[in-house]
């Protein structure tokens, strides 16, 4: 299908019609055309090169998309499959196109009840606003999966369960918020979920303003971010010491002996630490190039008891983080909204490296259909010699399969790594033979290239050493700064990345070389150490 402003072409090569047909098929012209009414079906075949143009909408996509699915061989094979019409139609994963024709179907394949479906989705706003101001405390996925359970008359996917729910009157969700909090029934806290709705929800400007004239305190915390921003790109030097206490914090150092090495409190390095709470979308804004070959990974963090999990993207060839988010959880949805998030920011990969986790696969395709994902074979390996160690006992035997496992990954052609492969597969051990056949030989051709996450696993390696060297992690806010003032660090050492931006202005040397001066270092190490009177 190629596609031109305003018009949308589709070419497609039909198999001839069967020999075999039926006695009351009409014919409309010779060796192209046969329509069959019968049963309340209408059957047609085509016996010819279609090509037909009509205007590029929505509603006529929709069409086209539900019609070229319709199309068979004479075997009954669909001609088209879903993923290839995700591709046609420039749709983000194969689901999309499924859904579509899935919806055909629920309306009882009637092509004009099927493009009117948008109004009766309308209808289920009043029932989403009543179930959100029944229980607004719940997340936005939280009450799709229950409005999904409650209202299963409305088939909706999460994208749009959340414009519906970005739709929900302020004034009724303000009061609602006042009457659970009057009978102390809970103590919601309405910033973190309206700052969640702003984010996830497609929420219009006119739904914007109308969201910060109920909450007018949401408007003077957006408004300060703003300003403290600008005035930050400004006059950068200004927050030179910001900056450097960020560095000092991520090179390991404790807020203690940064106070002594500014001569400042300790209360005042704490206070310029987070001075600068935007500093991570401003790296991620600064960011101009990168390679499109990312590895991804995670890290567990242990933060007031309660674990943690640190997801990153980073670019395969540099080893420099593109992104990082704190989640709770590492369920495919929670992957799904992290790729989502990183595609908005930089856009669609062109290979994705990680390691075996089912639900980031899962995540992967849901967020970029049609994008190369590969595992790391280190992982695959580590994995294969431990099962080897637990289960052979024989020290000769077991050597010769820890050979046979290091070939898979380091022969140089195809078949002999796949070949060692399937020795090991046919081996007399279960737990290394039903491995090799389910995540070797089962993820063969996502092994194939031969790549590593070592660049996700160096930087978890650096997040993993500045957080272990603290006495206690006892914030998420914490952490986050911490891990931007590392991100930071790695920004200011490597500047590929980046364009012209606040990272040229940063003047460390200086700023060090007055704290040096000030401090007069030397003379304390000589009068502690060596008793001299200075």
């Amino acid at each position: 299908m190629t596609k031109s402003v305003g018009d949308l072409y589709i070419v497609n090569e039909l198999n001839k019609q069967s020999k075999n047909q039926s006695t009351d098929v009409v014919k409309e012209t010779k060796d192209s055309i046969f329509v069959q009414l019968k049963d309340g079906k209408v059957l047609i075949s085509i016996n010819c090169s279609v090509q037909f143009e009509m205007k590029d909408t929505r509603s006529n996509r929709k069409a086209l998309l539900v019609f070229l699915r319709l199309l068979k061989t004479e075997n009954g094979k669909h001609l088209v499959t879903f993923e290839r019409l995700s591709t046609l139609f420039n749709l983000n994963a194969r689901q999309d196109s499924n859904n579509y024709y899935r919806q055909f179907k629920e309306s009882g394949e009637d092509l004009l009840s099927f493009l009117t479906r948008k109004k009766k989705l309308s209808e289920a706003l009043p029932e989403i606003e009543k179930q959100v101001l029944e229980m607004p405390l719940l997340s936005i996925s939280e009450q799709h999966k229950l409005f999904s359970t409650k209202h299963p008359e409305y088939k909706m996917c999460l994208t749009t369960f959340n414009n519906y729910y970005s739709q929900i009157d302020c004034c009724k969700l303000h009061k609602r918020f006042l009457e659970l909090i009057s009978i102390e029934k809970c103590h919601p806290n309405k910033d973190r979920i309206l700052n969640e709705i702003l984010e996830e929800g497609a929420v219009t400007p006119q739904k914007r303003k109308v969201i910060k004239t109920v909450f007018p305190e949401l408007k003077e915390t957006e408004d300060k971010k703003v300003q403290e921003e600008i005035s930050f790109h400004k006059n950068i030097s200004k927050f030179t010491k910001h900056l450097l206490v960020m560095f000092l914090v991520a090179s390991g150092l404790n807020f203690e002996v940064i106070a002594q090495l500014f001569g400042a409190s300790k209360s005042s390095i704490h206070n310029w630490f987070y001075k600068l709470p935007y500093l991570q979308s401003t790296i991620q804004q600064s960011i101009k190039y990168w390679s499109g070959i990312i590895t991804t990974d995670e890290k567990w963090i242990k933060i007031n008891n309660e674990w943690f999990y640190m997801l990153s993207i980073v670019d395969d060839k540099t080893g420099f983080p593109l992104y990082f988010s704190l989640v709770s959880d590492l369920k495919a949805d929670t992957w799904k909204l992290f790729f989502q998030r990183f595609y908005r920011l930089y856009g669609k990969p062109k290979l994705v490296i990680s390691d075996g986790s089912k639900a980031l696969a899962k995540g992967l395709r849901e967020a970029f259909s049609g994008v190369q994902h590969q595992l790391c074979k280190f992982h695959k390996l580590k994995n294969l010699i431990r099962r080897i160690y637990e289960s052979v006992e024989d020290f000769d035997e077991r050597s010769k399969m820890l050979k046979q496992a290091i070939r898979i990954f380091s022969n140089t052609t195809y078949f002999g790594r796949k070949r060692c492969a399937i020795a090991l597969m046919n081996c007399r051990y279960t737990s290394v033979s039903s491995y090799v056949s389910k995540n070797i030989l089962g993820d063969w051709g996502k092994l194939t290239k031969g790549y590593t996450s070592n660049s996700a696993e160096r930087w978890n390696k650096k997040i993993e050493k500045v957080t272990l060297g603290r006495y206690g992690l006892k914030s998420t806010r914490f952490v986050l700064q911490l891990v931007t003032s590392l991100w930071l660090k790695e920004a200011i050492k490597d500047t590929r990345h980046f364009e012209e931006c606040f990272l040229h202005e940063i003047n460390m040397a200086n700023e060090c070389q007055q704290i040096m001066n000030k401090c007069n270092i030397l003379d304390d190490i000589r009068h502690n150490l060596f008793g001299e009177i200075v």
